[in-house]
């Protein structure tokens, strides 16, 4: 069971709560949807989630969500 400071934390900041590969598409996913909006080309968007879970496999066994994360905002400028 979460204690209040850690929902609190996560509810502030959605990225910290990702804890699996189905968190993190529904992240990247709704990140996508901000930022392109209408001009959203949906494969490639799920060419490049496959690509960020693909090329960091050790990091997605690891748990390593945040570091994905980063990675995804980064390629967003």
């Amino acid at each position: 069971m979460k204690g209040l400071i850690q929902f609190l934390n996560e509810a502030a900041d959605p990225e910290k709560s990702i804890t699996n590969e189905k968190e993190f598409r529904e992240f990247a996913k709704k990140k996508f949807e901000k930022v392109f909006g209408d001009d959203l080309d949906e494969e490639r968007m799920k060419s490049v989630i496959d690509g960020l879970i693909d090329d960091n496999s050790d990091s997605v066994k690891n748990g390593e969500w945040g570091k994905l994360i980063g990675m995804l905002n980064k390629s967003f400028g």
